[in-house]
């Protein structure tokens, strides 16, 4: 399991953060020892008060143990490794508390060390805490079998962002090829008759009726294509300007680019747009059957904690009547009969502790497994939301970018024939 420890000082905060339920599916109080409080914030409130004494600033070791995700881990597992760090660091016979958070379908503790020692009046001192939390995690895993993280295996492949999310494949472009362009502005032509009817259908198809460099009229196309309308439609110069007139107050190649692209960009805000409102609604339905679920666990789990109490105190009865009083009684203690049966009290009491625990176990086990399955479906809809989002983003950056570009390379090419020019009349002192 992997082990993140941490000094930390303000028992107010500490203690709200474990026991915070509302951001959590179960918090469940498992220790407090060694502290003069039986509750978690007022034993926390006990030791900042008696760092007050010390200069210790932060009179806390907290560490959180989290298991894989499909891992069933006992609770004799999460016993048996928070003893391993609290040896593993010094803080043997120290008070702590000991918490278990469920959450999204996995099951973690946090174990709280006091580092303050009460004879002494001062703060138990932690070299290199964070190694050995990592040397004690890798043993951890290989003991348990369990699949151990790249980044635990070896510190060069441990990844440099806390983010996983998987690559998404980059944006195809979705339009026309040139052959396609070129009948679709056939098509309009045909349909038309007027330059305003031409433009009206060529704006359906998201093109634009601009003026050209040299070629008069030209169709800017939403892919960032520019073509002539008389080459386009196999027409004569003088019969398109006929039909269309004269391009003079027509939008530049230029201004019709940008105008696109801020269409583009307004698309894809809307499309995104409505991905981000399907994603809301499917998530609202995800967490209601959410809610409903960690209702009903939380119900499971009173039940069987009620179940086992009153089936404990019946058990400890039954086991309390097998020691007689008055004669029978004295008569157990000089046959020697009532050692053995305070023994085999004893060996019963402990199986009925394994075998609650076992039980309970068990429920823990199903249930994080259903809501595991929950949290995955969960999961899979944000990466599926997110991506097509990002697919959207990076088709919309890729012809916005195939848009802008032209202005530049036109903007080049003029500055470029300047400077020709100038440099082949230098003695006229002409300048353009």
């Amino acid at each position: 399991m992997i082990l993140k420890g941490a000094q930390r000082g303000n028992a107010k905060k500490l203690a709200v953060h474990l026991l915070n339920e509302s951001d959590n599916d179960f918090v469940e109080v498992h220790e407090v020892s060694g502290f003069l409080s039986d509750d978690v914030t007022g034993a926390f409130k006990e030791v900042q008060a008696i760092a007050k004494g010390t200069r210790c600033r932060q009179p806390f070791f907290s560490v959180s143990l989290n298991p894989p995700a499909d891992a069933s881990v006992t609770l004799e597992t999460f016993e048996a490794a928070i003893d391993r760090i609290e040896e593993a660091n010094g803080l043997t016979g120290q008070p702590r508390a000991v918490i278990f958070h469920e959450k999204d379908g996995r099951r973690h503790a946090h174990a709280v060390w006091s580092r303050i020692d009460a004879e002494t009046m001062t703060a138990k001192n932690l070299p290199h805490f964070k190694n050995r939390l990592q040397a004690l995690s890798r043993d951890l895993f290989f003991e348990h079998q369990w699949k151990m993280p790249p980044g635990l295996r070896d510190r060069s492949l441990k990844s440099p962002t806390s983010v996983t999310l998987a690559e998404w494949q980059a944006a195809k472009r979705r339009g026309k090829n040139a052959i396609d362009q070129k009948k679709l502005i056939q098509h309009c032509w045909a349909m038309s008759d007027s330059r305003a009817g031409f433009e009206a259908a060529l704006t359906e198809y998201g093109y634009i009726l601009a003026k050209g460099d040299r070629r008069g009229h030209v169709v800017v196309c939403h892919d960032g294509e520019v073509m002539a309308v008389a080459r386009a439609t196999s027409q004569k110069a003088k019969t398109v300007r006929k039909r269309l007139g004269e391009p003079e107050n027509l939008l530049s190649v230029e201004n019709a680019l940008t105008q696109l692209a801020g269409d583009v960009r307004g698309q894809f805000v809307r499309m995104a747009g409505e991905a981000r409102q399907a994603l809301t609604q499917q998530r609202t339905t995800l967490d209601e059957e959410r809610r409903q679920m960690i209702a009903h666990h939380q119900n499971e789990r009173a039940k069987i904690d009620k179940g086992q109490a009153e089936r404990w105190t019946l058990e400890q009865a039954e086991r309390a009547s097998r020691l007689k009083t008055g004669v029978s009684g004295l008569w157990q203690r000089l046959t020697g009969q009532r050692r053995q049966i305070t023994e085999r009290m004893a060996r019963e009491a402990h199986a009925a502790l394994v075998r609650d625990r076992a039980q309970r176990q068990l429920l823990i086990d199903a249930q994080l497994g259903e809501r595991r399955e929950l949290e995955q479906t969960r999961k899979a809809l944000r990466r599926q939301a997110f991506g097509l989002i990002d697919e959207l983003r990076a088709e919309r950056d890729q012809l916005v970018t195939k848009l802008t570009t032209p202005q530049v390379m036109l903007s080049r090419r003029r500055r470029i024939r300047k400077q020709q020019v100038q440099e082949q009349l230098p003695s006229r002192g002409l300048e353009l």
